[in-house]
């Protein structure tokens, strides 16, 4: 993945170098010497105490949402200990078809709070070298079926004993289409959960086996993240590394809002992104770099008071235009995929703009973005095996 983004950020320094020979220069002064970064004007401890704090929350709602799934897998294995000849997932949903319902939206409902503090924190953790090994795991990288290269490393061992090597990311290459049935290798079985009559795009019960497994790796990779953010010690090139790669990824999101069931209906093509739009993981992004960016404000302001300016209203500005479209999306109304290039096309030209001028900051501030720098990875890819709980009784 550090591929893409270092090829977005060449092509945003270049904007900026541009940017910087066109503005109004000042002439120099003979006694005049370059100044270092002053750290102390920004509350680089805040920006940590912000992750942790998401982090710590997106770790939370994983082990109840593991919890769940540990439930459901128990009452799933006792229906087949006691009724060895019965499908489990039918027997499931003719005799407990409430239990069922209600533990089901419980787990999405943890799902959807663990992904939410996740997208807060996306900025920051994607954008850090230190860190951004996790966005991937968490919640960027494809399976090695669909890109060998860009994938994570990874196995998952299921309790059954099979084993999936490189699945994907955790949250919507898997823990999200197992919970809301978008792909029919994960469906145990599909169901009218809203009593209309028929079975519509996320109305199924999930696999017992995918879940337990997807959902206890979730749980650890989240443990991981939050310990990794808590060992990190946020520098100010940090800060505008993420800005100035996280920024600039509209295109991206709007391309996969276009292909999900938001924009798509039943004709998507993304397995994620059907539990909620993609506006609102935009605006989560946005929400965190923009954080980072209050707390570094001091340094910038001190050396160039209308680049700071500019940077702020640049927020602002891309903020409110991603969230003016959630908010008619929201309301009923319905985008053609059309629209949702458009709508990308612009949001695009706002990002590369802005981040072209948070990298015009980072010079300003004596702040070199070493586009060489490693991202950390573990000494051996992660292999995460499923512990199975004892059959028990949904009720």
């Amino acid at each position: 993945m550090k591929k893409k983004w270092i090829t977005s950020l060449i092509g945003i320094l270049t904007l900026s170098a541009l940017l910087a020979a066109c503005a109004p220069q000042t002439a120099p002064t003979t006694d005049a010497a370059p100044q270092a970064p002053v750290a102390s004007q920004a509350d680089l401890s805040a920006v940590k105490a912000y992750a942790i704090d998401q982090a710590t929350q997106m770790k939370d709602a994983a082990a109840s949402l593991r919890a769940g799934a540990e439930q459901y897998y128990a009452a799933i294995a006792q229906i087949k200990a006691d009724h060895p000849n019965a499908n489990p997932y039918e027997y499931l949903w003719e005799n407990h078809p409430q239990a069922a319902k209600t533990l089901l939206e419980k787990m999405r409902a943890d799902w959807l709070e663990s992904h939410a503090h996740y997208e807060l924190n996306e900025g920051i953790i994607g954008g850090t070298p230190a860190l951004a090994y996790y966005d991937g795991w968490l919640d960027a990288a494809p399976s090695a079926d669909e890109d060998p290269e860009e994938a994570i490393q990874w196995t998952l061992k299921l309790a059954n004993g099979a084993t999936l090597e490189s699945p994907g990311n955790l949250y919507h290459s898997l823990t999200e289409p197992i919970l809301y049935g978008t792909l029919d290798k994960y469906v145990g079985l599909p169901v009218d959960l809203n009593g209309d009559g028929a079975t519509g795009v996320s109305e199924s019960l999930p696999e017992a086996e995918i879940l337990l497994a997807s959902t206890q790796a979730l749980d650890e990779a989240s443990a991981q993240t939050l310990a990794a953010i808590n060992a990190w010690q946020p520098t100010l090139e940090d800060a505008f590394m993420a800005m100035v790669t996280m920024i600039p990824t509209m295109n991206e999101y709007f391309e996969q809002w276009k292909l999900s069931t938001f924009i798509a209906g039943n004709d998507f093509e993304q397995i994620g992104f059907v539990a909620a739009s993609r506006l609102v993981d935009v605006n989560g992004i946005l929400s965190g770099l923009g954080v980072a960016y209050d707390n570094i404000r001091p340094v910038v302001g001190s050396a160039d008071a209308a680049l700071d300016a500019q940077i702020h209203a640049g927020f602002a500005d891309l903020t409110t235009y991603v969230a003016d479209l959630y908010a008619k999306e929201q309301s009923g109304t319905v985008f053609s995929p059309e629209e949702a290039d458009a709508f990308g096309v612009e949001a695009q030209s706002k990002a590369t703009a802005l981040a072209a001028l948070v990298a015009q900051a980072a010079v300003k501030t004596n702040i070199t973005l070493n586009l060489d720098a490693p991202s950390w990875e573990p000494a051996s890819a992660p292999v995460v095996t499923a512990n199975a709980p004892a059959p028990a009784p949904i009720e």
